[in-house]
């Protein structure tokens, strides 16, 4: 075989020039090869067919749980629409027995009792039912409740309708409530506090103290720094908040020791006055810590979660700080970026209006008449440099000012400054018996003690 091929296929077979026994290996070699190729082939379509009948099989299954849903779903639905045809037939039932009911008691018969022109089911429970009238005639009088009569000497008070008449008066079934308080009212006043970001100040607890109005809180010491924004237009953005601490000892009410409550901690915000170099501090809420660990916050804490306590609420204070010597604002150092914003806003300023002087100086301006013509007579180069360094300058310009036109002056107090707190609304120093309370200990008997 091999001596039968030309030159040219002995070339294309790589055999060229070699010996028959080399010739023989070759083509040994890639029969082998082929032979591999061939299993490796019978092996991928074993597995193909095998792949397609899995999915046959499952497409088949599919098929049958969709037709079993499906078969179910239906079957379900009959089963609603015969239940709610049951209650159908039951309701017409039940209707046609109330009728049958009301046209036997509107006959007179005396099966009906007294009381048979009343539906079933009107919500009148025993007793409530107004006696029938004495008299055939069809009409009784019932007196008002607010009915007024005059009194042996001579004044007039509300009458008793109860006890009026012989055998005593008929009444409606039951007594309208008192019209001041009702829900209606209750939502009103709440609508009320809320408009002037008041939070109510309830005595819903035990009463055990009171701080009156205008009381002071002397010998209090600043647990942070106290940071007073500015305002700007009368106005300050999200104010800083500070916390003041009072002790045992220096917690009085104009005088009068509290005995029972450990200390208290004071939260507000400040705002800082430029001109005088101060902060004033607005109390908003005080927490109160009794003896046994018990927790009091007076105004009650709000019931959002949304942070707005943290920002400046008008109308909602309860007091204000001074210091040791009675002035109502704390001394404090300046803070402002303003030598840092202003120069660099100056330069940036002035290179843009060189920038753009530079540009205008190569154009040349001709009127005639009301027409005005500009016209580039100078170096094309220097006007396009000009404008190119002017725009860049206004572009940066303009970023400078958004990112410093966020900022603000305030007035830095550093904390541990002895202060007085002054109270402007009578806050009521209530003990709440199953109220929260920083330690249990108390609490918990020898039976119920922690491992």
């Amino acid at each position: 075989m091999v001596a039968d091929l030309t030159q040219e296929e002995l070339k294309a077979l790589g055999v060229e020039g070699d010996t028959p026994q080399d010739t023989l290996r070759t083509l040994v070699g890639r029969m082998r090869t082929i032979q591999n190729k061939q299993v490796e082939l019978d092996r991928d379509n074993k597995a193909l067919a095998e792949e397609n009948a899995r999915l046959a099989q499952g497409e088949s299954g599919l098929d049958n749980r969709i037709s079993a849903a499906v078969a179910k779903a239906q079957k379900e639905a009959e089963q609603k629409a015969e239940g709610v045809k049951e209650e159908q037939r039951q309701l017409s039932k039940a209707l046609d027995e109330l009728k049958e009911r009301l046209l036997n008691g509107g006959a007179g018969g005396s099966s009906a009792g007294a009381n048979g022109d009343l539906p079933v089911g009107l919500g009148l429970g025993a007793g409530d039912e107004p006696p029938a009238p004495a008299s055939g005639e069809g009409m009784v009088w019932i007196e008002p409740q607010d009915a007024m009569q005059m009194s042996r000497d001579g004044k007039m008070t509300l009458a008793d309708v109860s006890a009026s008449g012989t055998g005593g008066a008929l009444q409606f079934p039951s007594r309208f409530s008192s019209l001041e308080d009702n829900e209606i009212t209750r939502q009103k006043a709440e609508l009320a506090r809320n408009a002037k970001n008041e939070r109510g100040i309830e005595d819903a607890a035990t009463p055990v103290y009171t701080l009156p109005e205008n009381s002071t809180l002397v010998g209090s010491q600043a647990m942070t720094a106290l940071l007073g924004r500015v305002p700007i237009d009368g106005k300050v953005t999200d104010p800083y908040p500070f916390k003041v601490l009072i002790g045992k000892d220096n917690l009085t009410a104009n005088g009068i020791q509290l005995p029972d409550v450990e200390g208290a901690i004071v939260s507000g915000t400040a705002t800082g006055d430029w001109t005088l170099s101060c902060v004033r501090g607005d109390v908003q809420s005080i927490t109160f810590v009794f003896s046994d660990g018990t927790v009091r916050t007076v105004p009650s804490p709000a019931k959002s979660t949304d942070g707005s306590d943290n920002k400046n609420r008008s109308g909602g204070s309860i007091g204000w700080l001074s210091d040791e010597h009675g002035v109502p604002c704390l001394a404090g150092e300046r803070k402002s970026n303003a030598s840092t914003y202003l120069p660099t806003l100056f330069a940036l300023s002035g290179a843009t209006a060189a920038a753009e002087a530079m540009a205008e100086g190569e154009m040349t301006s001709s009127t005639e008449g009301t027409d005005v013509t500009r016209t580039l007579t100078g170096d094309a180069g220097t006007y396009a440099l000009g404008k190119a360094v002017s725009g860049g300058m206004q572009e940066t310009t303009n970023w400078v000012r958004q990112r410093y036109g966020q900022t603000f002056d305030a007035i830095y107090v550093p904390p541990g400054l002895r202060v007085a707190v002054h109270i402007t609304r009578q806050l009521p120093i209530d003990y709440e018996e199953q109220g929260r309370r920083v330690k249990y200990d108390a609490a918990v008997g020898p039976q119920q003690h922690l491992d």
